[in-house]
């Protein structure tokens, strides 16, 4: 039974209409959660169309508000049976926005045991698992200009939920410097973030790195994806009509489209995968409008048979001795020459020269940093 206020608060409003969609497996048209949710059937089932709008614009606006928390209302378009046209409507899958229970033990097996009739998902966390994370999230909460502290607080007090955060309690305390710019970058994070969720357009100025030109962009954000330190956001480029990976880094005077803002202005693409640029590695991400470097590199044997079953770079050629020479395009030089200082000698840069000193001047101040070890 739903119980009504006399005058219901947003968040009894919230609750109504999350647990309208939860409770039902298919979709639910518009106006039978208008008429049907307490707060707007007053409006919605008046006489008055006046009230009747206000109603739907109050349902529109509690919508985007949950959407923007994280709560996974998804429109979904759906037949029924005789009907000549698609209807529109609301659900909640559950799978999205349920947590699966978490079970402590003292040993991880490895699996989820079954859990039922229900078929509720079970995650089995082993208790120095248990620590690290809750540790872990306590860390980066707590980390200065660190834009995912939100995010990281709503993770502990979920896991908190069924663990006792004291009894994993950590007193080592966590030693971070802020990189010169945090500020700016994370100002430039949250309008991309909000433009993201909201799809509107963003215009930037942009500084490529080799070209060490600036250009103007309007970009339809598509992703952002942080690797190794750095963030980077992917989108269709309307300067270029193609996608391009932009370092947020290198943006500047970063503005999103403020009109008609409850209409979006572009839907990402069903073809789109931001995994498909999570795997690469940090090297290979990069304005595709600026010139990437080709390098060779020769892998001694067997570290040569690594870089082949891993697929990094292509081969060129095999030595008998069981080297291989593998190219690369690089669209970044320093995480490629760290990643290649990682060998230990055992790869080596044959080509460009530029690279190679690049490598030779990262060897010298390691070597400085650690003179007095």
């Amino acid at each position: 039974m739903w119980a009504m206020a006399e005058s219901p608060t947003k968040l009894q409003r919230w609750l109504d209409l999350i647990a309208y969609l939860v409770g039902r497996r298919l979709p639910v048209a518009g106006d039978e959660l208008l008429a049907r949710i307490p707060a707007y059937a007053t409006g919605w089932n008046s006489a008055e169309r006046t009230q009747q709008e206000s109603a739907r614009r109050m349902f529109e606006r509690d919508k985007d508000e949950l959407r923007n928390l994280g709560i996974p209302i998804q429109t979904v378009h759906y037949s029924t049976a005789g009907a000549q046209s698609e209807a529109e409507g609301y659900r909640i899958d559950r799978r999205d926005f349920y947590l699966p229970y978490l079970k402590l033990v003292e040993q991880y097996s490895g699996t989820a045991p079954y859990s039922g009739p229900t078929k509720t998902a079970q995650v089995e966390v082993s208790r120095k698992d248990a620590r690290v994370a809750l540790d872990a999230l306590v860390r980066v909460a707590d980390v200065p200009g660190f834009p995912l502290a939100a995010e990281a607080r709503s993770a502990f007090r979920k896991l908190a939920f069924d663990l006792d955060p004291q009894e994993f309690a950590s007193s080592k305390p966590a030693l971070f410097v802020d990189r010169p710019g945090k500020a700016e970058l994370l100002s430039r994070l949250r309008v991309l973030s909000d433009a993201l969720l909201a799809r509107k357009r963003i215009a930037f100025r942009y500084h490529g790195m080799y070209r060490g030109e600036s250009t103007s962009r309007e970009v339809a954000t598509y992703g952002l994806l942080f690797k190794s330190g750095q963030w980077y956001l992917i989108g269709h480029d309307a300067l270029r009509d193609d996608l391009r990976v932009f370092r947020v880094g290198r943006m500047e005077d970063v503005v999103a489209n403020n009109k008609a803002p409850k209409q979006h202005d572009y839907e990402i693409p069903a073809s789109f995968s931001l995994r498909a640029y999570a795997d690469r590695k940090a090297w290979e991400l990069g304005d595709a409008d600026d010139t990437s470097i080709v390098a060779r590199v020769r892998f001694h044997f067997p570290l040569s048979l690594w870089a082949e079953r891993n697929n990094f770079g292509t081969l060129e050629a095999r030595g008998t001795d069981g080297t291989a020479v593998r190219r690369f395009n690089v669209q970044q030089s320093n995480p490629f020459v760290r990643w290649i200082l990682g060998m230990h000698g055992e790869a080596e840069i044959l080509e460009p020269v530029e690279l190679r000193e690049e490598l030779e001047e990262l060897k010298r101040r390691v070597r400085e940093a650690h003179a007095h070890d």
